[in-house]
């Protein structure tokens, strides 16, 4: 055996026995994912926190998303799940499985087809039982987000969220909010190059969102996308106008650092007709219209061939306003300045 070993180099002989070992005891992978989701199946604490351990979270914002959502302490929980999966040697969601597939897309896979409805009919309850304030939110979350439902699923800078939902409501609001609804994952980015707060959106989230932009009253949420009379008005009130020459059009990137002293430089320097007075109450009715969004992009270190650079915020149209704005355009032409 030693010699065959010996011939073998390139094999890592001890993960090959611990693996062999664990298959042994407990079947294949997938069929002990299936067995432990089955185990989970009438507890949706366990398996509500065994998904979020399938999309590669620390477990730390485990800890913390677990106590959000079920409002009140889960460690013991997320202990105990982490351990199962220990047991099972389906701690890291990055291995690969049977035919390619990763320990944590398993997990989700095979969560989806026994007991996702679960957590689905949790969160619609909770955004229903919501404040409405928390709801505006809910559906300012599903315009930053239009363009990748198709995806399984996806993460967000929170900080371009809050700005806007701030803004919208015109006062205080926390991301976290959301979080307690189920609907998103409070996570973290750390890496040499960027240290930033990076909340995920499961595959479920997704799914949902769809189903909020598709009839947002079944979950309490009275708002709509921008109409076409609203956008008409945007290109025939001259200030909205002006708004739109400074974007260029339908985006703009400036620094987080000065930014009001940055835009009224730029409104200066390219004779555009707001004082910042004025640019501020635009912005604030474009939001309130749905037809704006503020993104975040978190500062990058210099790293490599990679130099720094700053937190900028993005003006962005929305997706529903950039969908509606080209038809009036071509019907209408634009108002001359």
């Amino acid at each position: 055996m030693k010699e065959e070993m010996d011939d073998e180099e390139d094999i890592n002989w001890s993960e090959h026995i611990r693996k062999s070992i664990r298959e042994r005891l407990g079947g294949s992978p997938s069929r002990k994912i299936q067995k432990l989701v089955g185990d989970y199946q009438s507890d949706i604490d366990r398996l509500w926190i065994l998904h979020m351990f399938s999309n590669g979270m620390s477990k730390r914002y485990i800890y913390e998303t677990a106590e959000e959502i079920f409002g009140k302490d889960k460690d013991d929980v997320v202990d105990e799940v982490e351990a199962n999966l220990e047991e099972r040697g389906m701690e890291n969601m990055y291995d690969e499985i049977e035919g390619g597939l990763k320990v944590g897309d398993t997990i989700q896979n095979t969560v989806a087809s026994y007991g996702i409805s679960k957590i689905k009919d949790h969160v619609k309850e909770s955004i229903n039982d919501s404040s409405r304030e928390v709801r505006d939110g809910v559906y300012i979350l599903s315009l930053y987000v239009r363009d990748r439902l198709d995806s399984e699923s996806t993460s967000i800078n929170p900080e371009g969220i809050e700005r806007t939902w701030k803004i919208y409501t015109g006062s205080e609001v926390e991301i976290d909010d959301i979080v307690s609804t189920g609907l998103i994952y409070k996570n973290h980015y750390n890496s040499n190059a960027y240290n930033h707060w990076y909340y995920k959106i499961p595959d479920y989230g997704l799914e949902l969102i769809e189903e909020i932009i598709s009839d947002p009253s079944e979950f309490g949420i009275y708002h709509s996308d921008p109409k076409r009379s609203t956008l008409r008005d945007v290109l025939n009130e001259n200030e909205s106008r002006e708004f739109l020459r400074w974007m260029h059009g339908s985006s703009r990137y400036v620094s987080t650092y000065n930014e009001e002293e940055d835009i009224e430089d730029q409104l200066e320097d390219e004779d555009i007709d707001l004082t910042l007075e004025e640019f501020a109450e635009v912005r604030k009715q474009l939001i309130q219209n749905m037809v704006l969004r503020i993104g975040y992009s978190p500062h990058r270190s210099s790293t490599g061939n990679r130099s720094s650079r700053p937190a900028r915020w993005s003006y962005k149209l929305t997706q529903p306003a950039l969908d509606g704005l080209p038809e009036i355009l071509l019907g209408n032409g634009l108002p001359a300045q």
